[in-house]
């Protein structure tokens, strides 16, 4: 008599990178897993969006930024052979940057770049993994069936046995409050900083580097975003992504994005060689509250699992805060989870044979 194995419902809330990961080992694993993610497109800070604008001649154009993180890289052995398997399949390029910094730094940088857009990296991790896009999760409620998840909107997104928070601190402290406190506290303590990201197209400009870092000024990175390998920039123009510097970008906060676009336009601009007949075609902001550690965690594990309450916490502020700490904070966290709950099914399986042997005892007697 063999009994069967229940695979507990498991809940991945938010699509960025830590939470596609997660989610994906998990379902490796055999479980039952689902993602939940606020906006409509995966990726998080892996970030692309198309651009429109109608030129001097009355013709609609159209071109995608790269408006999140720019590139990342690939240090551990378990992530660059993630990257290597993204490469194989044509899902990802090494980038050759032609940067220019202050010394020392190095002229040529080997990024991975994912093609043909950012968010490309997680759809691609995430395969067959059941999504549920456009529904931010506000509240937990712990009952005795379970986690309920309940929507914005107030509605319940469904009962799970095991949730994973995979967003920035500050989001996933509130859900964990009342809950985990400790946890709770820990990660809204963690510093964030915020960032304005100017989203521009120009004329083509005789600009000879793919990505610049000013030592001084309001911007921190430029990059030409149609020299990347895998994307197809407008015709005679230059698409350009400039973060704007923490300290920039937390004084002018909240002022309005038009203000905004308005100094970075000019910051850009004095970058730039002078022409005054240059055309932008294009000009945007976005702002990313929660951008990036203030620094680096240290002393804190890669990830949270509590199997007695089936909560788990992962994502980049465990790490450096860089692409690929995100990468191996889900992956951990789902290595965690699994491994706890095959020692439940196991003890579970065990238990059901007893008993059956039990009752089959009985019927001989």
């Amino acid at each position: 008599m063999s009994s069967r194995k229940i695979r507990p419902a498991i809940a991945v809330i938010g699509a960025g990178v830590a939470g596609t990961s997660c989610a994906a080992a998990l379902l490796r694993a055999g479980h039952d897993v689902t993602l939940f993610e606020k906006s409509n497109n995966v990726g998080g800070r892996l970030a692309t969006r198309r651009v429109r604008w109608t030129d001097a001649s009355g013709i609609e154009r159209s071109t995608e930024l790269d408006h999140g993180a720019q590139q990342f890289s690939a240090q551990s052995p378990r992530f660059r052979a993630v990257v290597a398997r993204a490469e194989k399949a044509g899902q990802a390029e090494v980038w050759r940057q032609r940067v220019y910094a202050a010394f020392p730094e190095p002229r040529m940088r080997l990024r991975v770049m994912p093609v043909p857009d950012m968010p490309s990296f997680c759809r691609n991790l995430l395969g067959d993994v059941p999504m549920r896009m456009g529904q931010q999760v506000q509240r937990l409620q712990r009952e005795v069936d379970g986690w309920r998840l309940v929507l914005a909107d107030g509605e319940v997104g469904g009962v799970f046995d095991h949730v994973m928070l995979a967003m920035p601190p500050a989001q996933a402290a509130l859900l964990l409050a009342g809950h985990k406190d400790d946890w709770a506290d820990a990660l809204a303590a963690v510093p964030m900083t915020p960032c304005w990201t100017l989203m521009a197209v120009t004329d083509d400009v005789d600009w000879p580097w793919d990505t610049a870092e000013p030592e001084s000024g309001p911007l921190a990175v430029v990059t030409r975003n149609d020299r990347k390998p895998g994307r197809d920039g407008a015709a005679g123009c230059a698409s350009w992504v400039a973060h704007a510097t923490a300290a920039w970008s937390n004084e002018h906060l909240e002022n309005d994005p038009k203000v905004v676009a308005q100094m970075l336009r000019a910051a850009l601009s004095s970058l730039l060689p002078p022409d005054p007949r240059r055309e932008w075609q294009h000009v945007g902001v976005h702002r990313w509250r929660y951008a990036l550690q203030a620094h680096a965690s240290s002393g804190r594990a890669e990830c949270w699992w509590d199997p007695l309450i089936g909560l788990g916490v992962c994502g980049d502020s465990f790490g450096a805060g860089t692409v690929e700490a995100a990468w191996r904070s889900g992956d951990e966290l789902a290595d965690a989870v699994a491994a706890s709950l095959d020692t439940e099914l196991m003890v579970t399986e065990e238990i059901s044979l007893t008993i059956a042997r039990g009752q089959v005892a009985q019927e001989i007697h």
